[in-house]
């Protein structure tokens, strides 16, 4: 075992299980379960085969991490975008957002702070006062920003939390769950499985998708519709527009998706139209990522060792002591020939840093 891991090929003591039947992706996925087999193939195999997941010490916190802080802000959106769509608060106007939506985004958020406190998810008194100034100032900029984006689009909210796939405790029970399927190479149709941060209608009819992101903009900076998974690391944006034309219709109807970054993004908002040969790259990219899974290739990607203060991936560093000899034992496999297909042309250097990944935590991927 040992020299099988000094060696310069993938074996079946590092992540080789070509020999062996894989379970087939013959049931509802979400995209970002593909996202991650890209990210790090090891930690797909324990967490979706294996159903080994990470455990959880809040307690141990000194602040509130990035999953939870994505939740906040995830959560008071929603609040807030619902109680637009219910009449509870007006429109956007011609301006885009007002003062009175400012303010009941923040009470908002203040809602969902309290919940988060009393769930003990914060970290430490005294950081988490410091953060959460922080966190709201960040929420309130955002909508700032959102109002220019709604005003010039003549935007109306139509759709939060916009559910499809595989039904969910709490989903209601008098409406079927939105079925989205996507058209493999093979003949197969996968049932695609997440959950829309936001839908919107444009004044023009175009459907526009968000995805909000509370994560620095590093991990679309490959991003276009000549690229629209950048190097088959991300599968949201696509997934989420085929939803919404399924659901909000009609089916050629034009959709814009576009992640929504909070400050560490800058407030950018990288996405693109999706196109017929937009839809044509995702599904080439959908097949080979499967290709890949259901091939049985499940080598560890860890993070380049250096310096941080988080654990990019538990899979790859269990003991938090960093990744020195794990990523010694990627830069020797990785040039393995088998692995050109999906990882030759790969520039990152391994699962994404929590801020990022974390976002993903939340809305669609949930699941």
């Amino acid at each position: 075992m040992r020299a099988a891991r000094r060696s310069d090929v993938l074996t079946e003591y590092d992540g080789d299980l070509s020999s062996v039947d894989v379970p087939r992706l013959d049931d509802t996925v979400s995209p970002t379960r593909l996202e991650m087999w890209t990210a790090c193939p090891h930690a797909y195999f324990l967490r979706h085969v294996l159903r080994v997941t990470p455990i959880e010490e809040p307690d141990d916190e000194i602040s509130i991490t990035a999953l939870d802080r994505g939740s906040a802000h995830h959560d008071a959106l929603d609040l807030f975008h619902r109680a637009v769509i219910d009449g509870e608060l007006p429109p956007p106007g011609p301006q885009g957002w007002s003062g009175v939506h400012r303010e009941a985004l923040g009470n908002f958020f203040d809602t969902v702070c309290a919940v988060t406190e009393r769930r003990g998810r914060t970290g430490r008194p005294a950081f988490w006062a410091d953060e959460r100034a922080r966190m709201r100032a960040d929420l309130l900029t955002w909508l700032d920003h959102d109002s220019d984006v709604v005003a010039t689009r003549g935007s109306t909210v139509v759709a939060s939390e916009f559910r499809f796939g595989r039904r969910r405790r709490g989903d209601d029970v008098d409406r079927e769950p939105q079925q989205v399927g996507i058209e493999l190479p093979d003949g197969r149709t996968l049932q695609l499985d997440g959950s829309i941060d936001r839908v919107d209608r444009t004044a023009g009819g175009v459907l526009v998708v968000t995805d909000h992101k509370t994560g620095s903009k590093r991990k679309f900076a490959g991003l276009s519709a000549d690229d629209p998974t950048a190097q088959r690391s991300l599968f949201q944006l696509p997934a989420y527009a085929a939803a919404a034309r399924a659901a909000f219709g009609p089916p050629d109807a034009p959709v814009i998706a576009e992640y929504g970054l909070m400050g560490k993004g800058g407030y950018e908002r990288p996405g693109y139209l999706v196109t017929d040969d937009v839809w044509t790259t995702v599904v080439d990219d959908v097949a080979l990522t499967i290709e890949g899974i259901e091939g049985g290739w499940f080598p560890a990607r860890p993070e380049r060792p250096g310096w941080r203060m988080f654990v990019p991936c538990e899979y790859c560093e269990p003991d938090h002591l960093g990744t020195a000899e794990r990523w010694a034992e990627w830069d020797r496999k990785r040039h393995d020939p088998r692995l050109d297909r999906w990882f030759g042309q790969a520039t990152n250097d391994g699962p994404a840093a929590p801020d990022d990944a974390a976002d993903a935590g939340t809305s669609g991927g949930r699941p």
